[in-house]
């Protein structure tokens, strides 16, 4: 939900809840004015009773004389205001009318007198301006509301220029982001906070790349050294059999150490959008090839091999395609036992390779994180997988494994708009 929808909507809510309450405190208002008014009226005629009564000792006319009677001189009654309804014969229905009743004293004969007010105008009054502050506040509600749809988008507009240039940031152009100007203070805070962190994030990147690019470069040459002089060792005949075990065994760890660093160098640099090219990949041929270099290891271990592939052509850099399609037919040559059977499918949609072997316990899920292992062969690192994850994230294909008593699948579920491609 975006904020200026969300925010109308608590305004909204307020609105709904507040509005009922607004208006019956305004039409109880207004009717408690115009009473008063009313009252005042009356008032002020039986003030002017009572002086006419007091200076000439009569009870004059009045508009707004209903009744006079006599009373007894010891009952005391008080004076007050209420409401009625009188029948009136030219209108053919009960009126509204607004009672004063008091008494006073007309030729030592004391007297309670009524004075009535017709409130029907009044009514009318209290509607008109009853239905007149209703329509003046949902006038008001929608101004606000449209002028706060203005300001939205005059005040956001640098924002939500600037939001597709930071969603499309890609730390390794050299080009710098040109975020939009923002008269708003806030706003241009957040500009240069971003900003900063930007260029902070350049500089580390940059830092970590040249990091990887010296590990790697580094410490390739000392173990290239280290596997010469255990080739050396092995050749010599100086050495007896546990002095040959030792050696063997420190060539291998040299072996798989240089495999450790070359593969976690890979990762960091597909982390890193490194390979930015698009090739137009034959997955067809790439696999007739992969599956012709490991022939040997296939006879060797008496693998039977099913062969169903259509051809498809994906989009993305050949060198990571291989490393991909390599490591996923490899596992299921590495993993299988002898005599086993390797099924390999492709189609326009995805790419399938079931292979016999032994069942893993360890969760499908935890198989594409680095360093674990599905068996615990020697050969073994562990990253085959998590490369395959990172090629797969990076060019939005779907890996996906599967495993039912000795079988083992895996699909690489091609991106959708590689379909275009597929010929």
């Amino acid at each position: 939900m975006i904020l200026v929808t969300k925010t109308n909507k608590y305004y909204f809510i307020f609105f709904i809840l507040l509005f009922p309450l607004m208006l019956g405190a305004d039409y109880y208002l207004i009717q408690h004015k115009v009473n008063n008014e009313v009252d005042e009226v009356l008032q002020n005629e039986s003030k002017r009773i009572n002086y006419t009564i007091k200076e000439k000792g009569v009870l004059l006319a009045s508009n707004y004389l209903v009744t006079a009677t006599p009373i007894n001189k010891d009952i005391s009654i008080p004076n007050k205001y209420k409401d009625t309804l009188i029948y009136e014969a030219y209108q053919g229905k009960l009126i509204p009318y607004r009672i004063y009743e008091f008494t006073t004293d007309i030729n030592k004969q004391k007297m309670r007198i009524s004075l009535k007010h017709v409130i029907l105008e009044m009514n009318e009054l209290i509607i008109w301006l009853f239905v007149t502050t209703t329509l003046i506040t949902l006038l008001l509600v929608l101004g606000v509301f449209f002028i706060n749809q203005e300001i939205y988008k005059w005040a956001w507009k640098p924002f939500f220029e600037n939001l597709p240039k930071l969603t499309n940031y890609d730390v390794t152009k050299k080009n710098p982001v040109q975020l939009k100007v923002s008269n708003i203070n806030e706003f241009e805070e957040v500009n240069k906070l971003v900003k900063t962190l930007m260029d902070q994030v350049k500089k580390d990147f940059q830092k970590l790349k040249e990091f990887n690019e010296n590990i790697s470069h580094e410490i390739q040459t000392p173990l290239a050294i280290i596997r010469n002089k255990m080739v050396l060792l092995l050749e010599s005949q100086k050495l007896n059999e546990q002095e040959l075990q030792w050696v063997q065994a420190v060539y291998q760890e040299a072996n798989k150490l240089s495999k450790i660093g070359k593969s976690l160098t890979l990762i960091s640099r597909i982390e890193n959008q490194e390979f930015t090219r698009l090739d137009s990949v034959d997955v067809r041929a790439l696999v007739h090839n992969i599956i012709g270099n490991m022939e040997e290891l296939i006879t060797f271990k008496n693998i039977k091999t099913t062969v169903e592939l259509d051809p498809v052509k994906i989009k993305c850099d050949l060198v990571l395609a291989n490393i991909l399609f390599t490591n996923l037919i490899k596992n299921a040559i590495q993993h299988n036992h002898e005599g086993g059977y390797i099924k390999m499918f492709l189609n326009s949609e995805k790419f399938e390779i079931i292979n016999s072997g032994k069942n893993s316990k360890i969760a499908t899920e935890k198989l594409f994180n680095r360093f674990q292992k599905g068996t615990e062969g020697a050969e073994s690192l562990g990253l085959g997988l998590a490369i395959n994850q990172k090629i797969c994230e990076m060019y939005k294909f779907q890996l996906d494994y599967k495993r039912n008593d000795g079988e083992h699948k895996l699909s690489l579920k091609f991106q959708i708009n590689n379909k275009n491609h597929n010929k």
